[in-house]
């Protein structure tokens, strides 16, 4: 016992002999330290302050946003068909083309020997393809022959009944076996020639590309539309397989392209409206519609989306392929329906509730009620809950509305 009381007064007695400072600083612990228990349990014990709403009847509209590029609806590249030098350019970025429209001067770097021998193995290639295609014209009439005189023999009395039913028996006769196998040779020989035939239009092709990349050449615009990444100087070197030299991009149906995930993409359908704004125009707004879905989602890593384009409906000049844009397309709206806060909205027992206080307990009831479609503040509902009432949106000064809901709302 005494051992006890000698370590009950030691502390005190370190407090008499200690310095005043250490003594001041160990009050002022105590102070705070009282203070913060205080508050403390004042807070737990404290009545929370509630949020109300009203369920009011309004307007919902609601939106399936994402942001996207601007796309065009085609672009094509262009390239330089033949080897050499650029002696001239007529047109520059953003400069708008017509199909036709002559782009840039490229002359040849070929001496006259690989011209004269470009030229011979084109034309070598052409003789190539002409003798084939007059082979299978030969083949051609071979084969039909041959199939003129199997379907006479097969159809005499000797290899065909009156009700054209085949005599089985008698075709196992060499006659015609031998008159079904000509035909057949015939016939493989055709088709063999048929590939021929594209192996020496390939081989043409080629030929052709290889002589023309040894002429002087204008190259023109084979589509109309805006010049875009011009990579082009006057005194560039070029090559046939070298990188577009520029593209042409038919901006006059400007559309962006988003991609949304399988919860929003059955919400969306062709020709709904959309509004879209784009970084490079602030405080701007475009109309838009909903122009396709893709029916087949693409899988990123596990994550499933579908490309959706959206039509700008009122471009404006400066809008550019590959710009950041920011599109609400409109699913659903609702006129003169009942609404709450979206927050007024929980979880409650696998389906959707909101809370009221009871006037006489004192106490939060969860009502159980049936939504329709939720806007960007709004949530419509259909059932469960009468015009005027008034639901919790959350607290204010006291425990949050997680801690509110207890296990009754999980």
């Amino acid at each position: 016992m005494s051992t006890a009381v000698q370590f009950i007064k030691r502390p005190f007695q370190w407090f008499l002999k200690t310095r005043r400072r250490n003594k001041v600083f160990i009050l002022l612990a105590i102070v705070v330290l009282f203070f913060v228990l205080l508050g403390q349990i004042q807070r737990a014990n404290a009545k929370p302050h509630y949020i109300f709403a009203k369920v009011a009847r309004g307007n919902i509209t609601e939106l399936v946003s994402e942001t996207g590029n601007i796309g065009s609806s085609s672009t094509t590249g262009i390239y330089s068909p033949t080897n050499g030098t650029v002696e001239e350019i007529y047109v520059a970025n953003n400069d708008p083309v017509t199909p036709g429209q002559n782009l840039f001067k490229v002359k040849s770097s070929a001496t006259e020997q690989e011209k004269a021998q470009a030229l011979s193995s084109y034309l070598t290639a052409k003789t190539t393809l002409d003798t084939a295609n007059s082979n299978l014209y030969t083949l051609q009439s071979v084969m039909f022959s041959k199939w003129d005189t199997f379907k006479t023999l097969a159809q005499t009395d000797t290899y065909e009944n009156s009700d054209e039913s085949p005599k089985n028996d008698q075709r196992s006769s060499a006659e015609f076996h031998i008159a079904k196998d000509d035909w057949l040779a015939a016939e493989s020989n055709y088709k063999k020639q048929q590939a021929v035939i594209f192996q020496a239009q390939a081989a043409l092709t080629s030929a052709h590309l290889s002589y023309q990349a040894t002429m002087d050449t204008t190259v023109k615009a084979t589509a109309g539309g805006v010049v875009a990444n011009l990579q082009l100087s006057v005194g560039d070197t070029v090559q046939t397989k070298s990188s577009t030299l520029m593209i042409i991009s038919e901006v006059a149906n400007t559309q962006v392209d988003v991609s949304l995930n399988e919860v929003d993409i059955p919400k969306v359908a062709e020709g709904q409206k959309a509004e879209v704004t784009l970084d490079a125009f602030p405080g701007k707004t475009f109309n838009g519609s909903v122009k396709s879905i893709d029916t087949v989602g693409t899988n990123t890593s596990g994550v499933i989306t579908y490309r959706v384009l959206i039509s700008i409906l009122n471009p404006g000049p400066g809008i550019k392929p590959g710009m950041t844009a920011n599109v609400d397309i409109e699913t659903a709206d609702a006129t003169n329906v009942l609404t709450v806060p979206n927050n007024a909205v929980k979880p409650y027992q696998g389906k959707k509730a909101v809370q009221i206080l009871d006037a006489r307990t004192k106490k939060t009831n969860y009502i159980p009620v049936v939504i329709g479609i939720k806007g960007t503040e709004k949530t419509e509902i259909k059932s469960g809950i009468a015009e005027g009432s008034e639901v919790i949106t959350g607290t204010k000064n006291g425990p949050s509305a997680s801690a509110l809901m207890g296990p009754s709302g999980q």
